[in-house]
């Protein structure tokens, strides 16, 4: 399947989505061996043996009905009331177990969803969330919302293939079992030749069960292969549409400004349209499937009168036996032809493996990261070295020209250059976020990783404390710490919320404050080695000052590369790079000099 990419969201390299031989079924491997092959695995194995086992036992009280058929029609047929009685009386415990089996086994089949959803969810989260991996997927665009890859792909995908699998084992069962007593009930059938004598067939009905169920799988699979290409666009689409809703709240006030709000519905409706659209054709296709699936499904029983009517003719059967072998026929029939009943839920899984195997690629693709030279790394054991540094597009593209940088211990430096020249990358490539670039970077040996101060800074739903020990859950500082920074930043009316119930404060919070409270978060933390992009770009002069004040009076004093544009974040650096586009290259060129203050 081609992938295409979100709302919004960049397109470029390779497609993730495309498929490749044998991938889902590796995919599947990977995300159900090692789940009930682990220890938290090992309870859900246990409950799925047990469903399997009530399974079982509901398929032998199956069997019983269906001998019961004998018993009952045979005392109707002699007209013995005491008999029809008992085998009432029989009906009624027959039905009573089946219930309680049945009821027990459904609750342990849910548990098995949610205990593999539960294992399945994290792990995607622990390779999607961990090792800068999410970033790097959102950079290339080459996948659409993961975020219902999580969510929803995980548990339709422990919810399809339990319900399959045991359908599939007992229908394997239930053809074991029942195709011996077909087999005995059949006798044989003796048809009559042109030229005279007959042909023996014994266990016809056998032979014209397997047979008509046959025909039906492959008639099932002819009329419902398209259904997984229209499943998998189906899910793609409805993510879509709700990722372009969900985005709206994060814009809600510039749409508000902009009075666009009749502009976003018709950009929703157009990308609900899409929906719609997959959506009839999915319908539609579904529409066809149900007419041969069916008038299938309601002749099996009608199919197994005129099967066994010949023998109950012969008087090979009386109407007990005849209606047994109705029911034996019925089940070998629906047992064999498993693809007629399960397809609709095989295409669904085959669609949700697709998607989940595209991101399984994502998450493993490594991208090699810078390894320096031992000797270059000795040399520049305390201090950050770029050595011939240019940052690329995801396509190998160069948006920069090659930089220069020995950045020491305690040393302030400027990061500047018109909007477009590559800072912010540059500063993620430091950090390991941004892996697309060539040239060395040469990590300090103590005090790394660095602290990173981003222009839109992140402040999770937590309580005000929790939010500035983000993501640590713990810091060396205390309360009193907090109280006095946010008071030196200018941010004292926060301090009675320090304690307070969580709240939004992407929302509560204007851009300036959220700046003000990273810059908090990132002094809390003691850092040697700090990173700032644009940190300051939403305060005002006075208040971007009194910032970096905090800043120039940590002791001991951090090393700190800054993104700036404004005099007054150059001027509190003791020197300054500039960096210029990689547009235009036409020769090797440096990007960078240097001026001191």
């Amino acid at each position: 399947m081609t992938v295409t990419t979100g709302p919004g969201r960049p397109s470029g390299g390779r497609r993730h989505g495309a498929r490749r031989p044998g991938g889902r079924l590796r995919c599947f491997m990977r995300l159900a061996l090692p789940f009930f092959l682990a220890r938290e695995g090992r309870s859900a194995a246990i409950k799925f043996a047990l469903a399997f086992g009530l399974a079982i036992g509901a398929v032998w009280i199956g069997f019983e009905r269906n001998a019961w058929n004998q018993t009952f029609f045979g005392a109707l047929e002699r007209r013995d009331a005491a008999a029809v009685a008992w085998a009432t009386l029989d009906w009624v415990w027959l039905l009573a177990l089946l219930v309680g089996v049945s009821v027990q086994r459904a609750y342990l089949e849910r548990m098995v969803v949610i205990d593999w959803r539960t294992w399945l969810t994290g792990r995607l989260l622990d390779r999607w969330l961990g090792r800068g991996r999410l970033w790097r997927i959102e950079s290339r665009g080459t996948i659409d919302n993961p975020d219902q890859r999580v969510a929803e792909d995980a548990r339709l995908l422990a919810d399809l293939t339990v319900d399959l699998s045991l359908r599939v084992l007992l229908d394997l069962v239930e053809l074991g079992l029942y195709i011996g007593v077909l087999w005995s009930l059949s006798g044989t059938l003796a048809l009559p030749l042109p030229g005279g004598g007959s042909l023996d067939l014994p266990g016809y009905m056998v032979i014209a069960a397997l047979l008509y169920a046959g025909i039906a799988n492959l008639v099932a699979h002819k009329l419902g292969r398209p259904l997984a290409g229209l499943s998998a666009t189906q899910q793609h689409r409805e993510a879509d549409f709700r990722f372009g809703l969900a985005r709206l709240r994060d814009v809600a006030i510039e749409v508000a400004l902009l009075g666009g709000g009749r502009r976003e519905a018709g950009l929703a409706a157009r990308r609900f349209a899409d929906v719609r659209r997959n959506a009839v054709d999915l319908a539609r296709r579904h529409r066809i499937y149900a007419l041969f699936q069916t008038p299938f499904s309601y002749t099996v029983l009608n199919i197994s009168m005129f099967v066994t009517a010949p023998a109950y003719l012969a008087g090979q059967l009386d109407l007990g036996g005849m209606m047994q072998a109705r029911g034996a026929f019925s089940t070998v029939v629906a047992s064999f032809a498993t693809l007629v009943f399960a397809y609709p839920k095989l295409a669904e899984l085959s669609a949700v493996l697709t998607r989940l195997e595209a991101f399984d690629r994502a998450l493993a693709d490594r991208t090699p990261r810078h390894c320096p030279h031992p000797a270059g790394r000795r040399a520049a054991a305390h201090r950050l070295v770029l050595d011939g540094v240019v940052v690329t597009a995801p396509d190998g593209r160069p948006l920069t020209l090659p930089v220069d940088l020995v950045l020491a211990p305690g040393e302030r430096v400027a990061l500047t250059g018109a909007s477009g020249t590559g800072k912010s990358l540059l500063i993620a490539a430091i950090a390991g976020a941004w892996p697309h670039h060539r040239g060395r970077i040469i990590h300090p040996s103590g005090g790394w990783p660095p602290v990173v101060i981003t222009q839109r800074p992140y402040l999770p739903m937590l309580p005000l404390a929790e939010a500035l020990r983000y993501p640590a859950t713990d810091l060396p500082g205390t309360a009193a710490e907090m109280a006095q920074l946010l008071d030196a930043v200018g941010l004292g009316r926060l301090i009675a919320a320090l304690d307070g119930p969580a709240h939004d404060w992407d929302r509560v919070l204007s851009p300036g404050e959220r700046q003000r409270l990273a810059l908090v978060r990132a002094v809390l933390r003691r850092p040697r080695w700090l990173l700032i992009d644009e940190a300051t770009s939403a305060l005002d002069a006075a208040s971007e000052a009194r910032v970096l004040a905090v800043l120039k009076g940590l002791h001991p004093p951090p090393a700190v590369l800054m993104a700036a544009h404004r005099d007054t974040a150059i001027a509190a650096c003791d020197r300054v790079v500039r960096l210029s586009s990689a547009a235009g290259i036409i020769g090797p060129h440096r990007a960078v000099s240097a001026s001191g203050h």
